[in-house]
């Protein structure tokens, strides 16, 4: 997965960061003859997560006059065009503050390549080194020299001309907002006997939560277990779950179950919505009707989905409407009709049941037409239309929900038994290679529309 390079202005706490992230390349001996200070002030870092990759300075030497410092970026991530993405940010800054001509210091062959060949550069001179810092096998640095006028038309008319690509020879994914992909990680049906891969206790659902965040999730859907390894209802389970996922990967988007399946009380499926301070869950999964499985009918009363409707709104709680059916979507109206559901709406739209909506491209196209304004739809298929639907999802600009509760096979062929992880890893590679992204934490946050702090 190509993970999220966030571009952004360093902060005072950023400063040894940097300087590891010069190491490398030797050029972190500060204050020396080279290089006598950092000034954060004039300095970008690439951040993946919270870890610093990458970073680049420079300095403004008159009104006309730029120069840049340094710019490094850890070994591991060298192809991922964060060198470029670091040298356009102070390139873009220096220009606003008046620069017309930028000039520039390496040792490095293959670095004063480089910026010929994408900014168009020329070498104007050398500087005899005064001490060790950049390559200890050069002597010399070579002084680079470009018109930042020209360089910043030129970016300008290639902006000008994405633009009416995108306008008048569009992508088909062009229009489409990064991909959000639900993870159901245990559902209230598979076990151990069916396969060793569905998590089942606290420590293990946490453990595959953080590993389906890794590997691109952003959303987790929730069933606790008991110590028998059976669905339950106690919010001291999900608490535990959360406590451990919130530990590790705060930025990971918890929503828990409401199911009625095993157990119809309301005090019981709404228990889980009480949850107080850093364990309470950011969505609960609220099914807008009832419906039969193989396994038994899941059985949702218009009252009983109101009830639960207005716990999770007086909680805070986003609601993640489960559509099994057309019928389903015209209750969410009445809902938000009734000021029950209220803002952005997230809705899984899951096809392919046996006594529901079939998994075909008319339905899902029928189904995502006649949601409500200000929604935002992923959909599932059961079984083997898991990945048909995922992929209809990645296609028509929805977002995604797969997992071990929906499907517990990789391949339906040869009866592969799948992980959480391999599932997501296959959804973010199709996706990839579709040429759709994947949404950061908190573009997923934003996007579905959550709060962010």
């Amino acid at each position: 997965m190509k993970s999220k390079i966030i571009i952004e202005k360093a902060r005072k706490s950023d400063y040894n960061a940097i300087l590891k992230v010069m190491e490398p390349w030797n050029m972190h001996h500060i204050p020396s003859p080279e290089m006598e200070e950092i000034d954060l002030n004039c300095f970008f870092v690439a951040r993946i997560g919270r870890k610093i990759v990458g970073a680049s300075g420079y300095r403004i030497l008159s009104q006309t006059l730029g120069k840049t410092t340094l710019l490094g970026v850890l070994p591991e991530y060298g192809q991922e065009g964060i060198g470029r993405m670091l040298q356009d940010a102070r390139l873009r800054t220096m220009f606003r503050l008046g620069v017309k001509k930028v000039i520039t210091n390496a040792d490095r062959p293959q670095t004063i390549k480089w910026y010929k060949k994408h900014f168009g550069y020329r070498e104007v001179g050398t500087l005899k080194k005064v001490s060790s810092f950049g390559d200890d096998n050069i002597s010399h640095w070579t002084t680079l020299e470009m018109d930042l006028t020209a360089y910043m038309k030129k970016q300008e008319r290639k902006l000008l001309e994405q633009e009416y690509i995108k306008k008048n020879e569009p992508h088909p994914l062009a229009p489409y907002p990064p991909l959000v992909i639900n993870v159901c990680l245990t559902g209230m049906v598979p076990n151990k006997d069916s396969t060793i891969f569905v998590p089942v206790t606290p420590e293990e659902i946490a453990e595959d939560a953080i590993k389906v965040f890794d590997a691109g999730a952003r959303i987790v859907h929730l069933h606790a277990r008991d110590s028998d390894g059976n669905p339950t209802w106690k919010a001291k389970t999900y608490e535990k779950i959360l406590d451990l996922i919130r530990m590790e990967r705060p930025e990971l988007i918890c929503c828990v179950s409401t199911s009625g399946r095993d157990w119809p009380e309301f005090e019981k499926r709404a228990e889980v919505l009480h949850i107080k301070g850093k364990s309470k869950p950011d969505m609960a999964s609220l099914t807008l009707g009832s419906l039969n499985f193989i396994s038994g009918a899941s059985v949702n009363s218009i009252e009983m989905v109101e009830k639960l409707a207005l716990t999770m709104k007086k909680n805070k709680i986003k609601p993640e409407l489960e559509v099994f059916d057309t019928g389903m979507i015209s209750l969410a109206k009445y809902l938000e009709r009734k000021d029950v559901i209220t803002g952005p709406k997230y809705f899984n739209l899951l096809l392919g049941n046996i006594n529901n909506i079939p998994a075909t491209i008319g339905h899902l196209h029928s189904l995502v037409n006649d949601l409500p304004e200000n929604s935002f739809w992923a959909a599932a298929g059961l079984g083997m239309f898991q990945l048909p639907m995922n992929i209809c999802a990645i296609v028509a600009g929805g977002g995604v929900r797969v997992g071990l509760e929906d499907n517990i096979l990789y391949d339906h062929t040869s009866k592969k038994l799948a992980s959480n992880t391999e599932l997501v890893k296959r959804i973010v590679r199709i996706s990839g290679e579709l040429e759709r992204s994947v949404a950061s934490p908190l573009e997923a946050r934003q996007l579905i529309g959550l709060e962010v702090e």
